[in-house]
């Protein structure tokens, strides 16, 4: 009798082992990300929504997700990680993932992707990096070109137009002759942003002043010293320090009475005075979503998968700020904003945006969206001829 007993403890054993074991069998992911940015929820719901469509999880299971836990579902497993705002962190937090051998790492912005590809290079097999809000990505040293880089790593730039920021500027103020601008020394993205600022300003005839800085202790006194120099603006690039640091800028720029410009519309939610540049916050996590289902649905060649940019341009305007700055916004900017923040609330929404942020949780059926993304797909494949056109371009440049 005992001996029947232990047999049927036994086999009731391996049965309950059998779903834990079938699960251990699914896909990992692990989505790391470099703070807590509401643009960059937007980003990771969007991936959520993707996965949703493509049935690896359900509607319950997005809902879960949302909480950033990790999870083991039915179909995939998650991992997150985040480094919140912290460069020291972000190589902890990618090795962390990396210690529990995902399929897969999705990384949401330049620094992450960055080490997450470092980390990877060496590796027999390495493990896949797909990657979205990624801004210049070829100054960073995360490949060389769209076609161009490591074999196991595509995504997303954020393409950033420094030429619309300053349009928007001197939409402002016509008369302007003078701004300062305040970049990351250790950022590739903040190097090249201030350096276009720089450039562009120089077109068209107004004198720039720089000020680099590497930690968020460095901005008050930076930010001051463009204020006694006598910059009528600050146009900022995008960069880890600027960004997190943007409530210190505009502190010292509402003391002197200096509008503060960035080349994200997002940015007037942390105080600037206008954000103008990229604003589709969603539709990155749309289109890493896409490489995502399609590599775990084995369908993604990823070498040969060509780095996709970005583009879009929105106007953003916080009117709180401005009262701060005492500056009176122009009518010609007033009507041209997507985006208006005045009283702590968004009193004026585009139809575009507004379609943006409606997005979220509205998932599209697979039936409806397959063959839009698997044409999206296609169109990034890299051809011999387009990487043999690259690689003579970078030859030209000396790259």
């Amino acid at each position: 009798m005992c001996k029947k007993c232990s047999l049927i403890v036994i086999v009731l054993a391996l049965l309950l082992a059998l779903p834990a074991a079938a699960q251990d069998d699914n896909p990992t992911v692990a989505i790391l990300r470099f703070g807590d940015l509401p643009s960059i929820e937007r980003t990771e719901g969007a991936i959520l929504d993707l996965l949703q469509s493509y049935g690896f999880i359900s509607a319950e299971e997005n809902r879960i997700l949302e909480e950033r836990r990790d999870y083991q579902g039915e179909h995939i497993n998650i991992i997150w990680g985040e480094a919140g705002f912290d460069l020291p962190t972000v190589s902890i937090m990618v090795d962390s993932a990396l210690d529990q051998e995902p399929d897969v790492l999705v990384t949401l912005s330049t620094p992450v992707t960055l080490v997450a590809v470092n980390s990877t290079l060496d590796m027999d097999e390495p493990t896949p990096v797909l990657f979205t809000s990624v801004h210049s990505p070829y100054e960073a040293g995360i490949g060389k070109a769209a076609c161009i880089k490591p074999a196991h790593v595509t995504g997303t730039e954020i393409e950033t137009s420094y030429e619309y920021v300053i349009d928007a500027l001197q939409m402002q103020n016509p008369d302007i002759a003078a701004i300062g601008t305040i970049y990351d020394t250790a950022a590739a993205s903040g190097v090249y942003g201030a350096g276009r600022i720089a450039s562009i300003g120089a077109e068209r005839g107004l004198a720039v002043d720089e000020a680099g800085v590497t930690t968020l202790a460095d901005l008050r006194a930076a930010a001051a010293s463009l204020a006694e120099k006598g910059a009528e603006a600050i146009v900022l690039p995008v960069d880890t320090v600027t960004t997190q640091g943007l409530p210190i800028i505009t502190a010292i720029a509402n003391e002197n009475s200096i509008p503060v410009f960035h080349p994200s519309m997002g940015a007037i939610y942390y105080g600037a005075t206008i954000g103008a540049g990229y604003s589709q916050y969603y539709e990155n996590g749309v289109h890493v979503g896409r490489l995502l289902a399609a590599f775990l649905n084995g369908e993604l060649d990823i070498a040969s998968t060509a780095i996709h940019i970005a583009a879009d341009e929105g106007l953003g305007i916080n009117l709180d700020t401005a009262e701060l700055q005492g500056v009176e916004v122009s009518s010609e900017l007033m009507q041209a904003a997507d985006v208006v923040l005045e009283g702590g609330a968004v009193t004026r929404v585009s139809r575009e945006v507004a379609q943006a942020r409606l997005r979220r949780g509205v998932v599209i059926p697979l039936a409806q969206r397959q063959a839009a993304d698997r044409h999206h797909l296609d169109e990034l494949h890299c051809t011999d001829e387009m990487i043999a056109e690259q690689q003579a371009q970078l030859d030209a440049a000396g790259a």
